[in-house]
């Protein structure tokens, strides 16, 4: 499938929640190796944890302790459960994850088993910002994440997952075209 082909594709994604005079400016997807390697990152510290915990565990057993078999089994078969739903979960959101802008809002459309979409008005767009965070930068990557601010969800430490591009390429060039779009919008009111 060539690009223009992939791109046609992922266009028709949003399809089904398209107004009838608005159409799809442009699509990305996240950087898949990022969102990867921060799943691979956080499993690698928890199995630094647990897997000694689990082991630690079962050796007093064998000294004579009988409490420890079921504890070390248990956080041995936590590890494994909560390590294989990571994978599992960062699969699915990486392979259902894409971005939308429109000539009338931005789009998610995102979800584990059925698909969510979100949405915000581009008119209600007050703010934007870039986040390269540490990792984006030590794996060269060139990746980031924008998030999007409006008076519905204010840019806010706990708010700052509620509507982003995350792990997106080229963070800053996307950055610059969103923005344009945006004023480009506003200023034809």
């Amino acid at each position: 499938m060539t690009e223009s082909e992939k791109e046609i594709e992922d266009k028709g994604l949003f399809q089904v929640v398209l107004d009838d005079d608005e159409e799809v400016i442009q699509v990305i997807r996240p950087h898949k190796g990022r969102a990867w390697f921060g799943m691979i990152v956080g499993l690698i510290l928890l199995t630094l944890v647990m897997v000694p915990f689990g082991i630690m565990m079962i050796v007093f057993h064998d000294q004579g302790d009988s409490d420890s078999l079921g504890a070390g089994i248990g956080a041995l078969v936590f590890w494994g459960i909560l390590t294989a739903f990571g994978i599992v979960s960062i699969a699915l959101w990486s392979h259902k994850t894409v971005y939308a802008w429109t000539n009338k809002r931005v789009l998610i459309r995102t979800g584990y088993i059925g698909v969510d979409y979100k949405s915000l008005d581009l008119t209600m767009v007050g703010a934007l910002s870039v986040n390269v965070t540490m990792v984006d930068k030590l794996l060269r990557r060139n990746t980031g994440t924008i998030v999007f601010g409006s008076m519905a969800s204010p840019m806010t430490t706990q708010n700052a997952s509620k509507f982003n591009f995350a792990f997106v390429y080229d963070p800053y060039r996307v950055y610059k075209e969103i923005k344009g779009h945006i004023d480009q919008k506003k200023n034809a009111k």
